[in-house]
């Protein structure tokens, strides 16, 4: 569930209190066969994703609520302060950081170079039940739009991981493609600007 601004004042259900903390970074990779999706964890999850970060990212195994009647927004707060004493200043990930990490790290996935990435496009937080985890958690995610890389053709032909091809040519996202649900998080497509941002790097 993406927690939206109007969710803010409203108070998160006791039995959707997260016990865990987590965070992915999102790298959008547009080419003229459309976006790439890849189902990466098809036992667990059977979910289609942008590319997304999986090492050196931020998580919290022991979160807990002490507040009993807290809100969606305090929740979100309580996230922000955590993540930044730790996971920016202690360890050092600040933005630019982050993107380094995600550069090489989808570099290093698929054997391609000379990656580079545009502005970040989008930030939200949700809150969902982790079926990996048992528990529920919340995440913080933020998503880039790579706008170069060196081997196109090397990315489209790609054997890591099971990929399918989101048509952008229309601001309607589908549920699923070829009987797999798309995550959530694609539905910041449906912004007209962003959706541009995504189109204007298109990678040839």
């Amino acid at each position: 569930m993406i927690i939206t601004k109007d969710m803010f004042k409203q108070k998160v259900p006791r039995e959707m209190f997260p016990t865990r903390l987590d965070s992915a970074t999102d790298l959008y990779t547009y080419t003229d066969k459309g976006l790439i999706l890849y189902n990466i964890n098809p036992d667990t999850w059977n979910v289609l994703y942008p590319f997304f970060q999986q090492n050196n990212k931020f998580t919290m195994d022991d979160f807990s609520v002490v507040d009993k009647d807290i809100t969606y927004g305090e929740l979100i707060d309580i996230y922000k302060d955590i993540y930044t004493r730790k996971y920016e200043k202690e360890m050092g990930f600040d933005e630019e950081k982050r993107k380094e990490v995600l550069i090489r790290e989808f570099s290093d996935s698929f054997g391609v170079n000379d990656v580079s990435i545009d502005t970040r496009i989008d930030f939200h937080y949700e809150l969902k039940y982790s079926k990996s985890k048992n528990v529920y958690t919340l995440y913080y995610l933020e998503s880039y739009v790579a706008k170069s890389v060196n081997d196109v053709d090397k990315l489209l032909n790609q054997k890591i991981y099971q990929q399918e091809f989101l048509n952008l040519d229309s601001s309607d996202i589908p549920l699923e493609i070829n009987g797999i649900k798309l995550v959530d998080s694609l539905s910041l497509l449906k912004d007209s600007k962003k959706l541009a941002v995504v189109k204007n790097c298109i990678l040839k």
